[in-house]
């Protein structure tokens, strides 16, 4: 076999570039950190994740510890260059990439191996918009005072953002009408049905107005990322709706994969992956997360996928054979609603589902599982940060 000069056993360093440093990206960064020369470029230079969007919405103190992290604080990316910007083109035979700085400048990097992290759009909660930490949050006060404002509020989609948003929103606030309009006859397409059936009882329980069978018309030239309400027409013929805020969770997802070559994706615009997390003719790439192709409900967003990769990935610079599969379980699984005054509800692949207390989630499963072992630590968020705000979360309003 050829002498590999970028191979680990080589005594080099091998420089991986990490597209995308949402939540998969963070955690594949820090991970390879150790035995690679890592760069991360971003959009943001903080992590916003998709999670729980519902709390987003209702509770701000709360998501934003588990939620929104600026990417200087996590311990393992200390290692990582972080770099503010979005790429605009990769060569996969030069192994280079061309990025859009958020400065304006453009700047061209050299790889040994590519990882693609990019995620999606969806709805207002995830796009991919160069945005300064200052951006950031004006928006999210922006969205907190809208929620606030409107009277009515209409939440367009059954997956786990749309049932989370409304289920959370009307348990927020009560006085508040709250719609929630879904194409099929039955919520969370993806789920056991035993999930489905808790979750559409638990809405109706909590005062949500849920109107199966709705299929919300959404034109082309409709941005379903804007923050205002009007009126919603639907494609089965039933009368119109109309509400002072529209909550798109339809799922119209678009990956962020316009700077990759036409072949390295499906028809749909995903990454086309192996089991190994491989792109397909390309031994140095590879993708993890929402824009790869690697099952009909993308999930190696969760379900650790990220070990596999970083296995499979250190395989292949010492020129071995990849020994991890990613195997998609057999239905979407976790929390839907997030954490409650009553705990965490987890729900399992097979349909079964047990209630983590309040004080395990918010004294260790947050601070000491989440941010300690997964991530590998975030600064200025220990434990007594976390039982202070966790107590006040309990005792606010006593």
């Amino acid at each position: 076999m050829a002498h590999d000069p970028t191979s680990l056993e080589s005594g080099a360093r091998p420089t991986v570039l990490v597209i995308g440093m949402g939540d998969t990206g963070v955690l594949t960064a820090g991970h390879l950190s150790r035995h690679c020369r890592v760069i991360g470029v971003t959009t943001k230079p903080m992590l916003v994740s998709g999670q729980e969007l519902g709390l987003r919405l209702t509770e701000d103190a709360q998501w934003r510890r588990n939620y929104l992290t600026p990417l200087d604080h996590y311990r393992r990316l200390r290692r990582v260059e972080i770099i503010h910007g979005r790429a605009a083109r990769i060569d996969p035979i030069a192994r280079t990439a061309s990025l859009e700085l958020a400065s304006g400048e453009q700047r061209c990097l050299n790889w040994d191996y590519l990882i693609i992290a990019s995620g999606v759009s969806n709805g207002f909660w995830r796009d991919d918009r160069l945005d300064t930490c200052g951006v950031i949050e004006s928006r999210l006060a922006s969205q907190r005072a809208a929620v606030t404002a409107a009277k009515s509020i209409a939440v367009v989609g059954g997956g786990p953002s749309g049932t989370s948003a409304a289920f959370n929103l009307k348990r927020a606030y009560p006085n508040k009408s709250v719609t929630l309009f879904f194409p099929a006859e039955e919520l969370l397409p993806g789920y056991p049905q035993s999930t489905r059936r808790y979750h559409r009882e638990l809405l109706a329980r909590q005062g949500v107005d849920l109107h199966a069978g709705h299929r919300a018309v959404v034109s082309d030239d409709l941005v379903t990322s804007d923050w205002t309400g009007g009126r919603l027409d639907f494609a089965g013929g039933q009368p119109s709706a109309r509400a002072d805020l529209i909550i798109w969770a339809a799922g119209r997802l678009k990956p962020h994969t316009d700077f990759l070559p036409r072949d390295m994706l499906n028809p749909a615009g995903f990454v086309r992956t192996d089991a190994c997390l491989n792109v397909a003719g390309y031994a140095r790439i590879f993708a993890i997360g929402d824009v790869a192709a690697t099952d009909p409900l993308r999930c190696s967003a969760r379900n650790w996928a990220y070990k596999v990769l970083c296995r499979n990935l250190l395989a292949k610079m010492k020129q071995r054979a990849l020994p991890a599969r990613f195997t998609p379980p057999s239905h979407r699984w976790g929390s839907i609603v997030g954490p409650q005054s009553t705990g965490l509800k987890l729900h399992s692949p097979s349909g079964k589902s047990r209630v983590l207390p309040r004080w395990f989630v918010h004294w260790l499963l947050y601070p000491l599982v989440v941010r300690g072992f997964i991530y590998g630590g975030v600064r200025s968020k220990g434990l007594a940060s976390f039982a202070r705000d966790s107590w006040l979360d309990d005792n606010q309003g006593r």
